[in-house]
């Protein structure tokens, strides 16, 4: 299946906004004005572009602490979660999460876990819910590499294999763990190659090629709906920053970082390519840098000039709201 010019500008626009994003939330992160964490996913943008553009409106994703990108990616809004990141009544929280417990239910983007593997079982509940009201959606977990050391991943790939539940789940392996490097926690070469425990299709993709990413992801989901069950998805990628926006990576070897920035960041990678194949002229790639840059300081200054959340909505949203 091709994928029309108009289809390949928009991934690399929503892979520009992305970098832009993650970059600013960095810099804003270290110069002292963000409290908590923050888990930016530089060298991460392939996965979520291509991934999620390989959904329906209708189906469901659950996503974990580094997951700004697949937020942006399914179209919330860039000054919400910003709004978020301080703490304002603005943010898709309502100021009450930071960045790691972003929620957009309208676009079918639930709970972004962070705890390690904590959204893969969440996303097989979601999967068996369509199963027994046959709805044809199908729910995407995505999660890292040292998240599939956690019994969560284990148990739930068992489940969804035994009873064929609608579900994809999508690896992010950007190589560490926090700061442990995979084949420091892992035996295995590939982490596909677990999926053969589970009697599923297991298959291992360049996380840098948002296409081949697209097109991967597609046939998995295609496969789920038809009711034939899960898929495990590798995606390899190199984190290009820290685990959070304070860690410097002092733990890399020396050069590592610089090696793959040079050889694998995947928004220059599809720059690249689209300019080789005629589809952008170089004046339209820096529009488009230029475009999100807008966008980015537009969510910052929405952000800063955002209202705090009042004291009285505290304890709201704990429960379910009832209906007035």
């Amino acid at each position: 299946m091709s994928i029309s010019k108009e289809k390949k500008v928009k991934m690399f626009k929503d892979m520009v906004r992305i970098r832009e994003f993650e970059d600013r939330a960095q810099q804003i992160y270290r110069e002292g004005e963000l409290d908590g964490h923050l888990q930016t996913c530089q060298g991460q943008e392939a996965i979520a572009v291509g991934a999620i553009r390989a959904l329906s409106e209708k189906d469901i994703i659950f996503s974990n602490h580094r997951g700004h990108g697949h937020y942006l990616a399914r179209g919330t809004p860039a000054k919400k979660i910003m709004a978020e990141f301080y703490g304002k009544a603005t943010g898709t929280n309502r100021g009450k999460s930071g960045g790691m417990y972003l929620v957009d239910v309208k676009r079918g983007m639930m709970i972004a876990s962070g705890i390690v593997g904590g959204n893969i079982c969440l996303a097989t509940g979601s999967a068996l819910a369509s199963q027994i009201k046959k709805d044809k959606i199908v729910t995407l977990s995505f999660f890292g590499d040292g998240a599939t050391n956690i019994g969560f991943f284990h148990e739930a790939l068992n489940m969804a294999a035994l009873w064929d539940l609608p579900v994809v789940f999508v690896c992010e392996n950007n190589q560490y763990a926090e700061g442990t490097k995979r084949e420091e926690h892992q035996k295995v070469g590939k982490i596909s190659d677990r999926a053969i425990g589970y009697g599923m299709p297991g298959v291992t993709v360049d996380g840098t090629d948002v296409v081949k990413v697209y097109e991967t992801v597609r046939i998995a989901v295609e496969r789920a709906r038809r009711g034939d069950g899960p898929t495990l998805m590798e995606c390899v990628v190199y984190r290009l920053v820290g685990h959070s926006a304070g860690d410097l990576g002092a733990y890399r070897p020396k050069g590592e970082e610089e090696e793959w920035r040079k050889t694998y960041d995947p928004v220059k990678i599809f720059r690249t390519k689209l300019l080789t194949e005629g589809i952008l002229s170089q004046a339209e790639a820096e529009r488009i840098i230029k475009e999100a840059q807008e966008e980015v300081e537009e969510a910052v200054q929405f952000a800063k000039e955002s209202k705090e959340p009042p004291i009285e909505v505290a304890c709201q949203y704990v429960y379910q709201e009832a209906d007035n």
